[in-house]
Formats: C-alpha cells, sequence, structure tokens
C-alpha cells in the first residue's frame, strides 16, 4: 500500500503562498483593461434588445432613464461615424 506523506499545516500554508503569483502593475492594468471592455462592449450590445425602451424613452413616450442611460453611447456615435454604422446595423438586426 501506498501512504502519502503527511504535511503539516505551516508547510502547506507556506506553499500556497509560494504558488500565488505575486501582485504587479502590468497583470493589474492588462486585467483591469479586459473587464473595461467587455463592459463597454455589454454596454453597446445591450441597445439591441433594448432598442424600443430607449426610443419610447428618448421621445418622452415612457421614463427617462434609458434616454439618459444611452446617451453617452449617442454622443459617441455622432462623434464616431464607423461606430454609428456599426450600431444601426446592429440595431437593425433586433427590429428589422
Amino acid at each position: 500500500m501506498e501512504s502519502s506523506p503527511t504535511q503539516s499545516p505551516d508547510q502547506s500554508d507556506h506553499q500556497r503562498q509560494s504558488a500565488q503569483k505575486p501582485w504587479s502593475w502590468r497583470r493589474y492594468i492588462i486585467t483591469s483593461t479586459i473587464q473595461v471592455t467587455v463592459f463597454l462592449l455589454l454596454y453597446v450590445l445591450s441597445i439591441g434588445p433594448l432598442f424600443w425602451q430607449w426610443y419610447a424613452s428618448f421621445n418622452s413616450m415612457s421614463s427617462p432613464f434609458f434616454a439618459a442611460f444611452y446617451t453617452p453611447l449617442l454622443l459617441a456615435c455622432d462623434l464616431i461615424p464607423p461606430l454609428s454604422d456599426g450600431v444601426n446595423w446592429y440595431i437593425n438586426l433586433w427590429i428589422g
């Protein structure tokens, strides 16, 4: 029969700490960039299914929440024509 060596709690704690990677600015910046990119991507993609809510809100037919929520996207589309083309194409997938 095989017997496994027993480790003292001090050794296992030391091994767990040494197995964790040390904190670094490079890792923090990469992780933060990925998180912000995913958040912005989800924000832009959420206009598709919520377009009619935004339209009603923008034209004062309902609560102003969606108009205020999507105002940064509207301004970005005004400033960046390729983004506007892409967002319009994506909205047409949902409504057309």
